[in-house]
């Protein structure tokens, strides 16, 4: 109900009765205004949704808004009708977070005028409960002012800028700018002569406004046709805000006699300064249409040029104008066409059609078409695009036929080019002499030619020789406005082939031969061979773009890694790649603690070759130069002599790191607090569960598809010699390392880290936990100058105690059928892993190797996901990677994880972090005892007779015992059982570069050479000199003993040999 209008008020009522009120953004609002006269409104923005009605003798006037915005902020003002007589308003807010101030809808409303009176900065806000400031930007300082909200700040400003602030919700907005001016207004006059239509029809209503800005006291005077009838009132309205006078004249139902020139003046009474604007209104007693046009009936275009036509066009209203070719509309909507329509004047307009490079298919008919209503008119043209000749065919027809000869050339082109034809009889010399070319007498009875155009609307010459003698060449001419061209065809008479089309045929055969066998030569050269991927770093060059690597065949073998044939059998294939295969074995008395002992046994196909023989044995001699560490698969043993070569690894129980995420993916507690777990030794094995101790390479049990290994089809044994009973069948022996002290006095999350109890299954500390080892082991590598080149989380083992090992599967991964690795040349690369300039340059160093560790935590945080998903490694992979790409952090990886992700794919390799930061980063997010208990365990490993420990502690002693044993000076009652964990920390190395070897006596090489002649025929590869247990000239028994207990040789200790 709305409130009822006392008869006694004269000014208008409206509802809802406040003086302010907020809407929704976005809402519907409307506004009731009641009045005892016609009733107008005034708002914020033009108000066309406004409805009047008379009810009961009362003015009713509604305007409603929609979709309510900053802009509607404002006060709402009713008025009386007429002349304003009576009014009442209201203030509507419209609170925008976004938009917190009311946007200008004045022109120059930042700009104030000083005032010796008050002055306004109108930054109104939407939301009345904002808090706002007024900032002088000059001193960026709080200006005292009163603010309201409906107007501004008001006071009295000096010059400057300044800028409001409002606090909304905890955030500071600012407004535009305003100036402040030093000037008073009014010195200046300003005037603006606008029309809202200047060109009109018979009965429309003409409207012009004379704006004008200045002092308060000014005059206007008009000249227009309609004056001296009287025709046009005029209204004045002030808009005190902005300093302007509007002045309107209104002119109603226009006719042809209102048209002509419309002149303001106005007059500054204070200044006497006067101003005159003007401008044309034109009123028509109809519409109208014509067209001018700029091109001829008929227009020619070269082959891919780019033809523009154009017309004039004479229209009120607009016209709209349809481009036609062929009596189809052409559109925008295709690249080869272009179609604009350009205003010139009030009634003046340009039609323009542009062809994109134009084509033979682009002759035809065009017509440009205008139209307004009912009204049209067109122009049509035809369009011809000039095409050079081109012979499309040039055959002959009847070679060789009894009946006569044809030639058929068969030529194209715009406008149709002409076909002549040209003969040379003289073969040898047709080619260099252009006179030997003559026209061909058509008139003669041997010859018939025709003329027809094909289905293709392509020209046709038909040249029939009825009787040709000899050989001759026949040269066909098509020529037109845009050029000439020409073919030629030999034509031979009947009868035997000559001597040199058989000469000529008998050549081809054999080009096609010998490229036949270049390409085969190619193919076998481009097959893949094997290639170990870890390389050593000898030097680098001073600008450091160029790295020397090591020879991995000039570092030495030390047979002392040699372990006999006979104490290995062999068990059934585990996987095969395509150089190799890995086999299950048991091995005897690797360890005194521990006889019998589970391994795996890396060798080469049979079919190998001699490249791929060597490359293992590079494999071999790397393993032997990097020494053991927690975190790498260690070398065990070797078999080189007398049959295939054998690398005896260690075993890792859970398989690759890869199929390990995948298996436990749905088990992953990311949030779980860690249990305490139980007492396990350095490999997370329960000691008293002796069975399921071993050290072999990995475990394929649970096949992971990432390997791409093709299983062997049968359970295969290989049989190997026999051993005795009590050595082959003799219990498992307790060893100092199967039982390290106890790590308890750490704290459980950090145990549980390095333990086998899975109860739990996999948690996020577990994932850190694999990181940081990660991390070390490639420290330890890159403390050798090792570089991995293909580190992923596919070459990362797990073993018993979830302790991490990494390796190089090359051998034993089919990576001709594996999508991890894309072909290049002969060999295939992980190239999802690689960092540019490993892909681009072919360098590859530790901090290569950084970035796939980068793409290693990406897999581990991602849960065993395929680095860059649903990518394909193409130019565009290559493209993204060189302009910055990066992937976007895995699911299970928190903010710090995905920074050091990021670190490692910097595309600048110096400002990688080293291996060495890495760990230090990974364990500051790991448990505070994790890195103690990590570094016991390691130093247990060190300190054990682990065979990879024992053997190179062997190796390392040999120099302190060499004087002892030859000169024979004294005996050895004790040896120390420790072992010096410095000699194996990451600052000990091997021999780079090679050492020496020490001159031999004469005595000595004949000794040598009889000792190395025993084995040097059975042997596959030579690896080194034999051993021998034999008691040597001028040693004693107890001699032999005590090199027995070093682990050492006594035919070692002559030298070693190098492969």
């Amino acid at each position: 109900m709305f409130p009822v209008l006392p008869q006694s008020v004269q000014a208008p009522l409206i509802w809802p009765q406040r003086e302010s009120m907020e809407v929704s953004l976005h809402s519907t609002f409307r506004l009731t205004c009641r009045g005892q006269t016609e009733l107008s409104w005034n708002g914020p923005v033009f108000i066309d949704d406004q409805t009047n009605s008379v009810k009961k003798g009362l003015f009713i006037s509604t305007v409603t808004i929609s979709n309510a915005t900053a802009v509607h902020t404002g006060e709402y003002v009713c008025s009386s009708e007429p002349f304003n007589s009576t009014e009442s308003t209201i203030y509507i807010y419209v609170p925008d977070p976004q938009t917190p101030f009311v946007p200008s809808m004045t022109p120059f409303e930042n700009h104030v005028l000083t005032s010796y009176d008050e002055m306004e900065i109108p930054c109104r806000v939407t939301d009345p409960s904002a808090s706002v400031s007024l900032i002088h930007m000059g001193t960026d300082q709080v200006m005292p002012s009163a603010y309201d909200s409906k107007r501004g700040f008001i006071g009295l400003f000096g010059a400057g800028t300044y800028v409001c602030r409002a606090l909304i919700h905890g955030q500071n907005h600012d407004s535009i700018e305003y100036i402040v001016h030093g000037w008073t207004g009014g010195s200046d006059l300003r005037v603006e002569l606008r029309a809202v239509k200047r060109t009109l029809l018979v009965g429309e209503t003409i409207t012009v406004d004379c704006v004008a800005k200045g002092s308060e006291v000014l005059e206007d005077h008009w000249k227009y046709p309609g004056k001296l009838a009287n025709r046009g009132p005029k209204t004045v309205k002030e808009n005190k805000l902005n300093l302007e006078i509007y002045y309107t004249l209104t002119v109603t139902n226009a006719s042809p006699k209102d048209s002509g020139i419309y002149a303001c003046s106005i007059t500054d009474i204070m200044s006497n300064e006067s101003q005159t604007k003007e401008l044309t209104i034109t009123v028509y007693d109809h519409e109208f249409v014509h067209i001018n046009p700029l091109i001829g009936p008929v227009e020619t275009a070269r082959l891919d040029e780019v033809p523009e036509f154009k017309v004039d066009i004479e229209s009120f209203p607009a016209p709209k104008v349809t481009w036609l070719k062929d009596s189809s509309v052409l559109g925008d909507d295709t690249a080869e066409i272009s179609t604009t329509l350009l205003k010139i004047g009030e009634t003046s307009y340009q039609g323009v059609l542009n062809l994109i490079r134009a084509k033979a298919e682009d002759s035809g008919n065009y017509t440009v078409k205008a139209e307004i209503g009912s009204i049209s008119t067109s122009y049509s043209f035809y369009l011809q695009v000039k095409v050079p000749p081109v012979i499309v065919d040039l055959i002959d027809v009847h070679h060789g036929s009894a009946a006569g000869q044809e030639v058929v050339c068969t030529a194209g082109g715009s406008p149709f080019p002409e076909v002549d034809w040209d003969i040379c009889k003289n073969l040898k010399h047709c080619a260099n002499d252009s006179s030997q070319w003559m026209p061909l007498p058509i008139n003669s009875t041997d010859i018939t030619v025709e003329l027809q155009m094909n289905v293709d609307n392509h020209i046709e010459s038909h040249i029939i020789f009825h009787h040709l003698e000899g050989t001759v060449a026949v040269r066909c001419l098509a020529r037109n406005d845009m050029g000439v061209v020409s073919r030629e065809v030999k034509l031979m008479s009947s009868g035997p082939h000559s001597e040199l089309t058989v000469a000529a045929a008998v050549l081809v055969l054999l080009v096609i031969v010998i490229i036949s066998l270049i390409v085969l030569v190619i193919i076998w050269k481009q097959k893949p061979r094997y290639e170990i991927r870890w390389r050593v770093i000898e030097s680098v060059s001073p600008d450091g773009h160029e790295y020397i690597y090591v020879d991995p065949m000039q570092l030495p073998y030390d047979s002392r890694w040699e372990f006999p044939r006979d104490g290995l059998v062999l068990g059934r294939v585990l996987g095969s790649g395509a150089f190799g295969k890995v086999v299950e074995g048991t091995a005897y008395g690797l360890s005194r603690s521990q006889p019998v002992m589970k391994v795996a046994v890396k060798m080469l196909k049979p079919t190998a070759r001699s490249s791929e023989k060597q490359a293992l044995m590079s494999e071999l001699k790397i393993m032997t130069h990097l020494g053991p560490h927690l975190n790498i698969v260690n070398l065990l043993g070797a078999c080189t002599k007398s049959g295939p070569i054998y690398i005896i690894t260690e075993y890792c129980f859970y398989g690759d790191l890869v199929n390990y995420l995948h298996k436990n993916r749905d088990g992953f507690l990311s949030r779980h607090t860690e249990k305490g777990k139980k007492d396990l030794d350095i490999f997370g094995i329960n000691p008293a569960d002796e069975s399921s101790r071993s050290y072999v390479i990995l475990s394929l049990e649970g096949k992971g598809d990432y390997m791409d290994m093709k299983q062997a089809d049968t359970m295969q044994y290989v049989p190997m010699l026999e051993m005795n009973e009590a050595s082959k069948y003799s219990p498992i022996q307790r060893s100092d390392y199967d039982h390290p002290p106890s790590h308890r006095q750490f704290n459980d999350e950090a145990e549980s880290l390095l333990s086998d109890d899975s109860a739990e299954g996999l948690t996020t500390m577990d994932l850190l936990s694999f990181t940081y080892q990660v991390a070390r082991g490639m420290e330890f590598l890159a403390s050798k100058n090792c570089v991995h080149r293909d580190l992923a989380a596919r070459n990362v083992l797990l073993s018993q105690g979830k302790i991490v090992k990494i390796c190089d599967f090359g051998l034993a991964r089919d990576i001709m059928h594996d999508n991890n690795y894309v072909s290049k040349g002969s060999t295939f690369l992980p190239v999802k892993w690689m960092a540019p300039e490993s892909i681009f340059d072919n360098l590859y160093t530790t901090l290569s190797d950084v970035w796939s560790y980068g793409i290693l935590l990406w897999e581990i945080f991602s849960l065993g996901g395929t680095p860059y998903p649903g990518m394909v490694v193409d130019s565009s992979f290559y493209n993204k990677i060189k302009s910055g790409y990066r992937m976007t952090k895995p699911e299970h990886a928190s903010s710090d994880v995905y920074e050091l992700m990021m670190k490692c794919w910097n595309s600048e390799p110096e400002k990688r972090p080293s291996f060495h930061s890495l760990s230090d980063t990974v364990a500051s997010l790991l448990p505070s005892g994790f890195k103690r208990c990590y570094e016991r365990v390691n130093h247990d490993f060190l300190k054990s007779d682990h065979p990879a420990v024992t053997r190179v502690q062997c190796i390392d002693n040999d120099d302190a015992y060499m004087g002892v044993l030859y000169k024979n000076q004294g005996k050895m009652k004790t040896r120390e059982s420790g072992f010096d964990e410095q000699r194996l920390s990451s600052d000990s190395g091997y021999i780079i570069p090679l050492p020496d070897l020490d001159p031999l006596s004469n005595e000595d090489y004949s000794k040598r050479n009889r000792h190395s002649s025993q084995t040097s025929e059975e042997s596959a590869i030579d690896t080194g000199s034999s051993s021998s247990t034999t008691k040597r000239e001028g040693e004693t028994l107890e001699d032999i003993t005590l090199l027995d207990e070093m682990c050492l040789d006594s035919g070692d200790l002559v030298e070693d040999s190098f492969l």
